[in-house]
């Protein structure tokens, strides 16, 4: 059983996530960032009592983190695994007008620097608020969802200016947190879950978020740390940089 939080839970791939670790019996902290994102979340509870607990976070917000760490310390005691998996993605209207923070011509400095905050800098946030708790953990791990539309030499057309390079600068930022982590025991990824059939990914997508996740955790399970500062992809391939 693993002590896992995974940020963004409500839908998607968090939501994903939070079912298959429930359903192998591990102890799931689920961050979301309004009770209106929860209400899946009650009925995965229903189904694996004493398993689940949602956890308020805005991932934004310091204070929220703290209290969050708390409650976890509470409960848990220690985190094996955290997934740093909120995020604004690049079909996403929750910086607002969606125009202003993909398009040139309609770009907003303000707009921009929100997807920066939620998608570059969180993470790392996050991970430094709760990496005292990865540190009691057996055989710890964070793992940072990335796309590969932050590869620079994978790029292709049909992101974002912010999206796009929000999450580059998110491979750099786990460079250095793998960096700083080995020394603590902790293994720090970034992986891209593919083109997944979500709200995000679209119904066109060849991926359902059942395959995504269950391959990313057959990856994480058998991460080293060998694999620190790794930019993988679902299956566990090398995805350029």
């Amino acid at each position: 059983m693993r002590r896992v939080l995974i940020t963004g839970a409500g839908q998607g791939l968090g939501l994903e996530f939070t079912r298959q670790c429930l359903q192998r019996g591990d102890q799931v902290f689920a961050g979301v960032r309004s009770s209106s994102r929860r209400d899946d979340l009650d009925r995965l509870g229903v189904d694996h009592p004493g398993k689940l607990s949602v956890v308020m976070i805005e991932v934004t917000d310091g204070d929220s983190l703290e209290a969050a760490r708390g409650e976890v310390q509470e409960r848990a005691g220690a985190l094996d695994l955290l997934i740093n998996n909120a995020g604004i993605g690049h079909t996403s209207r929750d910086a607002g007008d969606r125009r202003a923070h993909t398009s040139f011509g309609s770009l907003s400095a303000d707009k921009m620097l929100q997807v920066f905050r939620v998608n570059t800098i969180a993470p790392v946030i996050v991970t430094q608020i709760f990496h005292p708790l990865l540190e009691r953990g057996t055989r710890p791990v964070v793992v940072q969802i990335t796309s590969a539309l932050g590869s620079l030499s994978a790029w292709s057309p049909g992101g974002s200016y912010s999206y796009d390079a929000s999450k580059a600068a998110l491979n750099m930022m786990n460079l250095h947190l793998a960096q700083d982590l080995r020394s603590k025991g902790i293994v720090a990824v970034a992986i891209h879950p593919g083109w997944v059939r979500t709200d995000m990914g679209g119904p066109n997508a060849p991926l359902t978020a059942e395959e995504s996740v269950g391959g990313m955790l057959e990856v994480i399970d058998n991460l080293t740390m060998e694999d620190a500062g790794r930019f993988l992809q679902w299956n566990g391939t090398e995805h350029p940089w």
